[in-house]
């Protein structure tokens, strides 16, 4: 997801690289850069530290990415409007967000005389095309190799998600740029009804089982796995992913107390 995500950001500067001019914005984007850098420190400065002294198995061939596994994960075009009974995922897009992104036909005459013009129709386009290929019928043709590192096709409903928002977002904001206070109350009257209604569907008494309640390889029926519910050992590290027998097998002994060992 970050490959992608890296993809669709270079693609969103690319589209306004002339803005890169304007020192203020420049100064704005470093501002948004050291911030995303101090919000994000908890997960890269452990993962850089890690990395540094240990080599970890990574995209192993046939085990997280494969062909099987992406084109098995295709939804049906049903999947995204709603949800089965007996379903196990959840993969809609949202009643609230179809509604707001089918307004589009009334406010984009508005939309591309505006200052969005650009962010709508880019968001608005890819929005649609990351729910697209989610499908099971997409053409991937000569991609399929690149994407395959997804594993599945329906993580691209996460950058669907957020381009749809911002798309609808700019819509309902045209929209009630011509909406006076009866009209605004009248809508806020009907949203709180539709909240009450749904509130009795939300699930109170969901509880998560705590991990230690399982033992190894319990939960994918594989005993030669260390972690429980780890597929194939994917980012372990090399030489724990190379004797996971031996780790699987000892007694629950402390061996070394000082030092190091390798294994």
């Amino acid at each position: 997801m970050t490959f992608v995500t890296a993809i669709m950001a270079f693609i969103y500067v690319c589209i306004n690289i002339l803005k890169l001019k304007d020192k203020e914005i420049l100064k704005r984007l470093g501002i948004n850069i050291a911030c995303i850098l101090c919000i994000t420190a908890f997960f890269w400065i452990p993962m850089l530290e890690t990395y540094s002294f240990a080599e970890y198995d990574v995209y192993q061939k046939d085990a997280m990415a494969t062909k099987e596994s992406f084109y098995e994960s295709g939804l049906d075009v049903k999947a995204l409007v709603f949800t089965e009974s007996n379903a196990t995922y959840v993969f809609e897009i949202g009643i609230p967000i179809l509604i707001m992104f089918f307004l589009s036909i009334f406010s984009i005459k508005k939309v591309i005389k505006s200052k969005y013009k650009k962010e709508y129709i880019m968001f608005l386009v890819l929005g649609v095309l990351c729910a697209v290929i989610t499908i099971k019928q997409f053409p991937w043709g000569p991609f399929e190799k690149i994407f395959q590192i997804l594993q599945f096709k329906w993580r691209m409903l996460l950058l669907s998600n957020f381009f749809l928002a911002i798309v609808c977002g700019i819509n309902v904001g045209v929209l009630i740029k011509n909406f006076n206070l009866k009209d605004v109350l009248v809508i806020s009257v009907i949203s709180l009804l539709y909240i009450m209604i749904l509130v009795p569907y939300i699930p109170k008494n969901e509880t998560i089982e705590e991990i230690d309640k399982y033992t190894i390889g319990e939960v994918t029926k594989n005993k030669r796995e260390v972690i429980t519910g780890m597929g194939r050992g994917e980012y372990l590290p090399v030489n724990t992913n190379n004797h996971r027998d031996y780790i699987t097998t000892r007694e629950n002994t402390i061996y070394i107390l000082k030092g190091m060992r390798e294994c």
